[in-house]
């Protein structure tokens, strides 16, 4: 089968969501299929280009000009289709719909180019709660146009959700893990047993992540710290800081950025204990599959989140915390840790079944059948 990846932004070396879309393909590859990756790229002079692998098939230029036309202009895409006898066009959905990607997804259909779009997150709508006058334009124009993109779509790929969603087949995937590049992380349970928690978020920071109800938390609990990586939204960034600073834990709460590498395998060594999602209801879900639980457990580490997710729910090395507003209970968490009797080893060897060459073999043996 030969598959086109197509995903409508460039792709950045520290971001997770980029190294998810490589293993994805990876995935693809591994069982059988022949791939090339659709994406923009921006050269060092700023000029705009999508390309097809390494063959560049449309420059936009620079600028305003060039901002417009990737976002009204597909016709590259549908082109690159036709004359690569795709069978099947992968896309991420970037919450895009709208009347120029409703024309690709008609183009495509006419050509007899079979479509799988993957929505990372459903329900999406909450998730634009407090991002902006611009954002919330990007979903209002959404809402009115989905129905019609998903009219000429194959199949819908989920990680959670309903078995049909705008009259499109599911095929329902987790997150998965690419083995090759997560290192396990030799964790010593000894320093948990001392009772000092050594908390890690990786994450790219909104509401729904809740870091304010640990850090409320982590003020009636001396023995621990939080390390902070990734970006996101600044202002909530910020409120993390200020917080710290109020409950005067300032020294304990650190705030690191965006790491990838060795810089951030030496946080993943230093951590004994991983958080997750803590603010899921926020923006309206109750179960979802993240990517960073799988990465977590792939390290070898312990952790929690307030979250459903199904594929650890019930998991030894997880301790599941309140999906509300609360302060979490921080020496509950130390008590959990102190207690667990599970080597990063075993914890690693549990997720074996969420590699991503068997996630996306599920994609391939659907469309394959229908």
């Amino acid at each position: 089968m030969k598959v086109m990846f197509l995903v409508f932004h460039s792709l950045a070396a520290h971001s997770g969501i980029s190294k998810k879309i490589l293993a994805q393909i990876e995935g693809f590859r591994q069982n059988g299929a022949d791939v090339a990756f659709c994406r923009l790229v921006v050269d060092e002079d700023g000029i705009k280009r999508r390309v097809v692998d390494d063959k560049t098939i449309c420059s936009f230029g620079r600028g305003l000009w060039a901002k417009l036309r990737k976002r009204l202009d597909y016709s590259d895409i549908v082109r690159a289709a036709v004359e690569g006898d795709f069978d099947l066009v992968y896309i991420r959905y970037d919450i895009n719909a709208d009347p120029f990607t409703v024309r690709l997804m008609k183009q495509l259909h006419r050509k007899g180019i079979r479509t799988a779009v993957e929505i990372p997150t459903w329900p999406y709508d909450g998730e634009f709660k407090g991002q902006g006058l611009m954002m919330n334009l990007q979903l209002a124009i959404d809402k009115l146009f989905r129905r019609r993109f998903f009219s000429y779509c194959g199949n819908v790929v989920l990680y959670s959700g309903p078995d049909v969603l705008f009259g499109c087949p599911v095929v329902r995937i987790s997150n998965g893990v690419d083995f090759a590049k997560v290192p396990l992380s030799a964790v010593e349970q000894r320093d948990a047993r001392k009772g000092f928690l050594k908390l890690l978020s990786v994450a790219n920071i909104h509401l729904w992540h809740g870091l304010d109800r640990l850090i409320r938390g982590m003020a009636d609990f001396p023995e621990c710290e939080l390390h902070i990586v990734g970006d996101g939204v600044q202002e909530i960034i910020d409120s993390y800081r200020k917080m710290a600073v109020d409950f005067g834990i300032q020294d304990r709460v650190r705030i690191l950025g965006p790491l990838y590498g060795d810089a951030l395998d030496r946080e993943f060594e230093w951590a004994n204990l991983a958080v997750g999602s803590l603010g899921r209801h926020r923006s309206g879900i109750s179960s979802i599959k993240t990517l960073k639980n799988r990465e977590y457990a792939a390290r070898g580490l312990a952790f929690f989140y307030s979250e459903e997710d199904e594929d650890f729910d019930n998991a030894p090395y997880v301790f599941k915390v309140p999906a509300d507003e609360s302060p979490i209970d921080v020496k509950a968490l130390s008590e959990f840790l102190s207690a667990l009797d599970m080597s990063p080893e075993q914890i690693r060897g549990s997720v074996q079944h969420l590699s991503w060459t068997e996630q996306m073999g599920k994609v391939i043996r659907t469309v394959s059948r229908e």
